[in-house]
Parts: structure tokens; C-alpha cells; sequence
């Protein structure tokens, strides 16, 4: 078997051809590519099916334990142009230690920190709900907001279409999502010392300074843990309790873990639950979703740095609103004030953002309903009807124009990570969160309608 190598800055490009059996595909990766991997450090692999005729099941399984073995060594696989004979391959595995991309230029969009595609990224037709959380994940964090559509009719031409790829739910980063105005992450295998490494804890942080009270950590998957990832997730507990948030273990199967470690985890806050539905159903869980104020212990300064980038958060933000609604805004001067949010309107709704990285801070817009419905009809084709359509409307458009800040600070050299969006209905849950904070504050008139941009720290 032919296989063409390539080795470009971290990552390392394979395409092998003809028909891959297992004594074929070890031919792909050797051993002795992984110790050359390790030592030039390297973050990532490609796989290029596209010259593959043919495979057989052991094959892709021998393909995927090395895949497992560079994962422990915080190097991901990514697998690309795969046929239908292979692809049905990958449906039968049980654990997939893989990512999967339909073609370069979806590899691209996920995995090359310089890519920044031109069109627009679609994801279509995508029925399983959790690789689509997933993809929007990445995606989002890399500052891109795609679309989602059911119909390939509505693909715009010239779009990055993204239908049949798969991020691995064994990644080499715990995987986050928002749902049930919660955050869930989602852990694999067995936890060890490596959690410290695999967990985003200043992401984590971001959420709780933002607003959310309710953390759900996924462990139908995980087969086990020992004393240094109860060590972490302990300090997690400790954390969270300042905020008054509730963590929850759900799916866990306690069989092959210590009693001691259980009862660690319980004494600083842990709750554990069956399964998510047992957890929906709680009361500790319809408190915490009726109770979601939040309480801040530190107080920061505006710095000369953070006033610098207000230009970039600011263009970010209005043009996006513009081009969405056709209307053009105009502003007040900007002030820097304590954040005073007028509980008594109840014609205004909120979301906010956290960032970190080369700056850190939260991004808080509010605007009146009138906006959101007018908003609600661009991004849906209608006025939203409830509550939770609202909520998801919002999230989403808050999506798209954090996205679009992400990528107007790269231009200037500036790097954020960001969180997911925290959406209020009630406004004083956001007054809870930013009291005696500091932040800018400029406001914005859309045909008279009012929207607030706060950037707090």
C-alpha cells in the first residue's frame, strides 16, 4: 500500500491508497511516526480516505485504537473523504476515538487555528441532536456561528455545507453544551489526573461569573475515577458553592468507584442522579432553575487595555445588528459607570457572554422585545411564540454577533475563548450578577428601540 506523508507546522497529513485491510493500515501510523509525533510536537492528524477503495472492519477498529493511543498523548485524528463503504464502518463502532469531516475545507474550519472561511457554514440535515451540539460547540468556539437547516433547498450557493461530519464524543477536551438552561459536560472513559488537563476550568469559571447556576456533568460513559480527578472535581464544588450553583453527576455508575471518593464528592455540594430525566424531575434542580441569582466576590477595575478593544466589541456588535434588521443605528457616548440594569421594565430581555484570554471579561447586551421579534423574524422567518423560542432566538443571535466579535479582535492580534450565551427574562437575575461591578456602557437606538451594550469586567 502507497501512503503519501506531509508534515505542515503541528499537524501531519496522510493519505494512504487501495484497499486497507489491518495489515494495511498499519502502514499508516507506525510506531515510530507516534515517537516523532511526541517529539515534534504535533496536535493533529489527518487521514485522507479519499484514494480508499475498499476497507474491512479491522481495519477502521485497528485505525481507531491508534487513534486511542494518540489521544492519550493529547493528539487528535481526523479522518476525511471517506466513501460510503467506510463511513457505514464508522456508524458500527462502539467508541470512536476520531473525529470525522466530510472534506478539507471542513477540516480546515475545525481544526486550522489561521482558517477563517469567506462563506457562510451550514449545518444541514443533521438528526442526532448531540453531534450537533457538538459541532456547534467547536464551532462557536472558533468564532463562527452556522447556520442549521433541515432542506438542502435552502443552502445558499457558494456555503460551507456540513451533513454527515461527527466529533468524537471521546475527545481530548471535555465537551460542553447548553440545554435546559444548563450546562452540561459530557466525560468518557476512565478520570484520572489528566481531567486537569482535559477540563477548560477558566471556561467553567466564565459560566459561573455569567449567570449560570446549574452545572451537569454527564458520566453515563465514564467507567471509573481515582483520587486525582475527585481531587479536581472537588475543587470544582468548592468553587461553585461561592456562586451557589448546583453540580450535578448524572448516569454514573458507582460499581467501580471507591465509597470514600462518592462521599468526598458529596461533601462539597456533588448531587447524584440516575439518569437526566431523575435530575429534570427534582427539586434540587426546580430550585436552582427558580432561583438563579448569583453573587459576585470580587470587584474589578476598568483597564486602559480593556477600553482599547471597546471599539472592536462595539463594531462587531452594531454591524451585525444592522445588516440583520436593515435599520441604522445610532449611539450616546460611551460612559464608564457602575451597571445599574432597570428591574422594573419588563419590556427588555438580556443575554451575556464571558471571554477569556488575552483579555477576560463578560459582553452584556440588552434590548426591548419589539427588537427581538423583529430579530425573531430574520433568524426563525417568524415572531417567536414562546418563551423557550425566545430564549433560543436570543441565545442564538447572541451567538452570531460574539462570533463576529471573535473574528474582528483576531484581526488585531486579540485571542478570546468564549462561553456559552446566558439569556434573562428576568432582568433582575442579571442585576444579581453584575452588582457593584464596574463596566462600559453605551446604549444604541434601532428606529427608537433601545439596546444597552455593556462590557464588564
Amino acid at each position: 500500500m502507497g501512503v503519501i506523508k506531509n508534515h505542515i507546522g503541528n499537524k501531519i497529513f496522510y493519505k494512504p491508497q487501495g484497499f486497507l485491510d489491518a495489515q494495511n493500515a498499519a502502514e499508516i501510523i507506525t510506531p515510530l511516526d507516534i515517537s516523532s509525533m511526541e517529539k515534534r510536537g504535533v496536535k493533529c492528524v489527518m487521514i485522507d480516505l479519499s484514494k480508499i477503495i475498499s476497507a474491512n472492519m479491522n481495519a477502521i477498529r485497528f485505525l481507531n485504537d491508534v487513534s486511542e493511543t494518540l489521544y492519550k498523548k493529547s493528539i487528535q485524528v481526523a479522518f476525511v473523504n471517506a466513501n460510503k463503504n467506510v463511513y457505514s464502518i464508522f456508524e458500527r463502532l462502539e467508541s470512536v476515538f476520531f473525529n470525522y469531516f466530510e472534506n478539507e475545507e471542513v477540516f480546515k474550519v475545525f481544526c486550522d487555528e489561521d482558517y477563517v472561511p469567506q462563506n457562510q457554514v451550514i449545518l444541514c440535515c443533521i438528526k442526532d441532536e448531540q453531534n450537533k451540539n457538538m459541532l456547534m460547540f467547536n464551532l462557536v468556539k472558533k468564532g463562527i456561528t452556522p447556520a442549521i437547516v433541515d432542506s438542502e433547498s435552502d443552502i445558499g450557493e457558494g456555503a460551507i455545507v456540513i451533513k454527515n461530519s461527527f466529533i468524537s464524543k471521546i475527545s481530548n477536551r471535555v465537551l460542553a453544551v447548553m440545554k435546559n438552561g444548563s450546562i452540561y459536560f459530557f466525560f468518557d472513559g476512565f478520570l484520572d489526573a489528566k481531567i486537569s488537563h482535559m477540563f477548560d476550568i477558566e471556561y467553567f469559571r466564565r459560566n459561573l461569573l455569567i449567570g449560570f447556576k446549574i452545572f451537569v456533568f454527564d458520566m453515563t460513559d465514564v467507567k471509573g475515577m481515582n483520587i486525582h480527578a475527585v481531587r479536581f472535581l472537588s475543587k470544582l464544588g468548592v468553587e461553585s458553592a461561592e456562586y451557589g450553583a448546583l453540580l450535578a453527576i448524572v448516569g454514573l455508575s458507582k460499581k467501580n468507584i471507591q465509597p470514600k471518593l462518592i462521599e468526598d464528592l458529596e461533601d462539597v455540594g456533588f448531587l447524584f442522579f440516575a439518569n437526566e430525566e431523575e435530575f429534570l424531575n427534582s427539586e434540587d434542580y426546580k430550585h436552582a432553575y427558580e432561583n438563579s441569582g448569583a453573587i459576585y466576590k470580587k470587584k474589578r477595575k476598568i483597564t486602559k487595555n480593556f477600553v482599547k478593544v471597546l471599539p472592536f466589541f462595539v463594531n462587531a456588535t452594531i454591524t451585525t445588528i444592522e445588516m440583520m434588521t436593515g435599520v441604522k443605528s445610532t449611539k450616546e457616548p460611551p460612559n464608564i459607570k457602575e451597571v445599574n440594569v432597570d428591574t422594573s421594565r419588563e419590556d427588555l430581555v438580556a443575554s451575556s457572554i464571558g471571554f477569556y484570554g488575552d483579555i477576560d471579561g463578560a459582553l452584556i447586551l440588552i434590548f426591548t422585545e419589539k427588537l427581538t421579534k423583529t430579530i425573531s423574524k430574520i433568524l426563525i422567518g417568524e415572531e417567536y411564540k414562546t418563551k423557550e423560542e425566545m430564549v433560543d432566538m436570543v441565545g442564538e443571535f447572541a451567538n452570531i454577533i460574539v462570533g463576529n466579535v471573535k473574528l474582528e479582535l483576531s484581526k488585531h492580534d486579540v485571542d478570546i475563548n468564549l462561553t456559552l450565551p446566558k439569556v434573562f427574562d428576568r432582568l433582575q437575575e442579571l442585576q444579581d450578577i453584575v452588582i457593584n461591578r464596574q463596566g462600559i456602557e453605551v446604549k444604541f437606538y434601532f428606529d427608537d428601540e433601545e439596546f444597552y451594550f455593556y462590557l464588564v469586567r
